[in-house]
């Protein structure tokens, strides 16, 4: 797919000197920002799906680590967040109309940028809302991927201090009442808050300072609280999925973050128990959500279970 050199293309490839970086128009004419590392001779692919409010940017070293095994690395921003362009006159507004644009622009990268060659094996890493987008897309056009690893996927998450059962109600309320583009009841915009150990993110003070570094050098990559309608789709999708899990026939593997306050994990072991033996669940003790951004000796176990995961996968015969 041919990429426009904006600015944005440019301050990536600044960041990630060894990732070819580009763009495309996604839907609505939202600019999505992507990035790509092909190996000549390569085990196969892994297309990195980055959770809500991040950008691929912050997994360089993932990608190397990825690149070292053999694979080639695919990864884009979804549109609202990270470096890719946002719908909103309030940039700062986590929101998504509906899930299907999110498949969409997926659906995009994919069919022009990662099956621009071929691959023995196209295999998923995702986390959080990453996981539901992309099980949501394995869902509806099943045969794409070869496997999916997801660190703590989101299929719930808390609607505190609200009781779940009035939430989707009021979602719909504040649709009636043009409201479904507002921040969340409670939301507001992005606060740029140094390094706690109270965070819900990761207990790694390094990581955390990392890309609270990375979001104050470049502005236009902070988000805020998510608005109504992303809440709802959200739902929507989650429930989606769930009802399909007997559907998936493709091997799953799902790190649990044991301490995580920000998806639901006993939303991840229903669903796991749902999909059957394809589906392997791993609980990574003290643990906050960002599995992969986490002290070392979490984040080194989380790195061996995938990697022997995709390595496992690579190595069986072509289908």
């Amino acid at each position: 797919m041919a990429s426009s050199e904006s600015n944005t293309v440019a301050a990536v490839k600044k960041l990630l000197p060894e990732m070819k970086i580009g763009s495309f128009a996604g839907v609505k004419s939202v600019e999505i920002i992507y990035g790509t590392q092909e190996l000549e001779n390569e085990r196969g692919a892994v297309i990195i799906v980055n959770g809500r409010n991040e950008t691929f940017v912050k997994y360089s070293d993932v990608i190397d680590k990825l690149v070292g095994l053999g694979f080639s690395v695919y990864s884009m921003d979804h549109r609202g967040q990270g470096f890719s362009g946002r719908q909103l006159e309030d940039p700062l507004k986590g929101h998504v109309d509906t899930y299907d644009d999110y498949l969409a622009d997926f659906n995009c990268f994919l069919k022009n940028v990662v099956d621009a060659k071929p691959h023995k094996v196209k295999l998923v890493l995702a986390h959080s809302m990453g996981g539901t987008i992309s099980l949501l897309y394995e869902l509806r056009h099943s045969g794409n991927f070869d496997g999916i690893a997801l660190s703590a996927p989101m299929l719930g998450f808390s609607t505190a201090p609200w009781p779940f059962f009035l939430v989707p109600p009021m979602l719909s309320l504040y649709e009636l009442l043009g409201l479904e583009r507002s921040y969340v009841i409670g939301g507001g915009k992005f606060l740029l808050e140094p390094y706690t150990p109270d965070n819900v993110l990761t207990s790694d003070e390094a990581h955390y300072t990392r890309n609270y570094q990375l979001m104050r050098d470049y502005p236009q990559t902070q988000l805020g609280a998510p608005t109504c309608a992303w809440v709802k789709r959200s739902l929507e999708a989650i429930g989606e999925i769930k009802e399909g899990a007997d559907k998936f026939e493709l091997p799953l593997l799902i790190l649990q973050a044991g301490d995580d306050r920000v998806v639901n994990n006993c939303a991840e072991e229903r669903f796991c128990r749902e999909v059957g033996a394809n589906c392997q669940l791993v609980v990574m003790p003290g643990s906050q959500h960002e599995i992969l951004m986490e002290k070392p000796e979490i984040r080194e176990k989380a790195e061996k279970l995938i990697t022997d995961f995709l390595l496992r996968l690579s190595a069986l015969p072509n289908k």
